[in-house]
């Protein structure tokens, strides 16, 4: 066994007798303030149960580990010394260290209808110069989904006259949700090349009771569809400009499907 500490060869030379075997008569003392590695021995021939010695004061626990027995009549046990700060024997294979915990908060999105002082929501469409289409928080509009197919008699929003929309409260995929942290324009466009796409969102606003107002912020979701659909137009959404819009595409080949943006908001994602 190689020992890296002057005092502890010697305090481990002190324990063995002439054949360098220890000897039952002989005890290591460690200096006060260190630790070092001690040896025992026993007149069993059996197993040796673990037993730990030293001075609680000076922080120097010495356990003493299983043995197995090498010669008649005499047992050798390894020994192990351990540092410790409490007056308690540790075992440091189970010793973990712990770094600083950050006491941050969890995010804690809330629905956007209970966002404090809101008071309705308008979504700004451009299918020719900008369209305010503007609904109380609690009405119906926002807190329905409507069946496809829509139609001018089943529809939040007509563009063109096969221009429809829907609007609600979602989640992030834009799935209907009344309790929603997130709000979705979805619909169809019945208008292939060279016609231009549907779905010019420009923008939607939360309107409060102060007359202050809030655009999105974030682009959490889309689907475009068909020929006329401009890829990479979507954080036209988000970008505070009335005068910028999505084209989402067309849903002539596609029926069953919607196009679809998909908003979140600082005051309801952030709340504080």
């Amino acid at each position: 066994m190689h020992v890296h500490r002057l005092g502890l060869v010697l305090a481990a030379l002190t324990a063995c007798g002439p054949d360098g075997r220890a000897d039952a008569t002989d005890t290591a003392t460690a200096p006060t303030g260190t630790t070092a590695p001690a040896s025992t021995s026993s007149s069993s021939s059996g197993d040796v149960a673990p037993t730990s010695t030293g001075d609680a004061s000076t922080g120097t626990i010495t356990t003493t580990t299983t043995g197995t027995t090498e010669e008649p009549g005499t047992t050798t046990a390894l020994t192990t010394a351990v540092d410790t700060s409490t007056t308690e024997p540790v075992d440091p294979s189970t010793t973990t260290t712990v770094g600083p915990k950050l006491d941050l908060p969890a995010e804690m999105p809330i629905p956007v209808k209970d966002i404090p002082g809101l008071v309705s929501i308008t979504f700004y469409e451009s299918t020719s110069g900008v369209m305010e289409f503007t609904f109380s928080v609690d009405g119906p509009e926002l807190n329905t989904l409507l069946a496809d197919p829509l139609s001018n008699a089943n529809r939040d929003i007509e563009g063109t006259s096969v221009e429809f929309y829907d609007v609600y409260y979602s989640d992030v995929d834009g799935v209907f949700d009344p309790l929603g942290s997130y709000l979705t324009i979805a619909g169809s466009f019945g208008a292939k090349l060279p016609a231009g796409g549907g779905l010019n969102l420009a923008e939607i606003s939360l309107n409060f009771d102060n007359n202050e107002f809030e655009f999105g912020s974030f682009l959490a979701s889309f689907v475009g569809l068909g020929d006329n659909y401009i890829a990479g137009s979507e954080p036209n959404a988000i970008d505070n400009n009335l005068d910028t819009h999505t084209t989402m595409g067309n849903t002539v080949d596609t029926p069953g499907q919607r196009l679809r943006v998909t908003l979140g908001f600082k005051s309801s994602l952030m709340p504080g």
